[in-house]
């Protein structure tokens, strides 16, 4: 008889014992609006959960709510602290909290138990993973006037992409992908165009993510 090889079951991949992870979908408006405190911190110690534990019941010790001390970094939403105490909570998005690693923290206030609760479902990530919200959050301390993103698809690497105000005017540069974003656009109407061509129009509301795709879909 031929005997298979035993591979431990704990030593395979999270996401090959219980499928793939799901994602924060959320827009950087939408995490800044719906969470209480906002911040980049330090943590003291660490934390980590896996998968959706409903399929894996012998894998619910380590995704227990745990209390998290973070060393704050900056500040971006909330009143300001030196150290904040964070309750990370088991959710669907899957995270891990490492001890010494800095992290862009989305926290809300849980009012019946008095506490700050957050994981990866609410947008909280290592700050190397966050570029794109810093450029926002940043953008956003001059005042919810400021809190507004415009972004899409314009083309290819590298074109010029204009916006202009009655009173501004302000300039991009796509990514590699073709993408375009402008942070902390005062709210107001304002006119976006590739190299100076045919324009889009949008009204900027504070607090606003406005996804507009410009380029060859542009009318005149």
């Amino acid at each position: 008889m031929t005997h298979r090889p035993f591979l431990p079951l704990l030593l395979l991949p999270a996401a090959f014992l219980f499928g793939k992870a799901p994602t924060d979908t959320s827009s950087v408006c939408d995490r800044f609006r719906q969470n209480d405190v906002i911040f980049t911190g330090t943590a003291e110690n660490s934390w980590i959960t896996l998968l959706d534990t409903r399929e894996a019941p012998f894998h619910k010790r380590s995704e227990k709510s745990k209390r998290v001390r973070f060393l704050v970094r900056e500040w971006f939403k909330g009143a300001r602290q030196d150290a904040v105490e964070v309750w990370m909570t088991p959710g669907d998005c899957a995270m891990k909290i490492d001890a010494g690693v800095t992290y862009l923290m989305y926290a809300r206030l849980n009012k019946d138990k008095q506490r700050w609760e957050s994981n990866a479902c609410q947008g909280t990530k290592p700050v190397e993973e966050a570029a794109s919200d810093l450029s926002y959050l940043t953008a956003a301390q001059s005042g919810p006037g400021r809190a507004t993103r415009v972004s899409g698809a314009a083309g290819t690497q590298g074109l010029n992409v204009q916006a202009t105000s009655s009173v501004d005017i302000r300039y991009a540069v796509t990514d590699n992908a073709g993408h375009y974003t402008f942070d902390g656009l005062p709210a107001g109407d304002w006119s976006f165009s590739v190299n100076g061509g045919p324009s889009k129009q949008a009204h900027l509301e504070p607090g606003a993510c406005v996804d507009l795709p410009l380029g060859g879909s542009v009318a005149p």
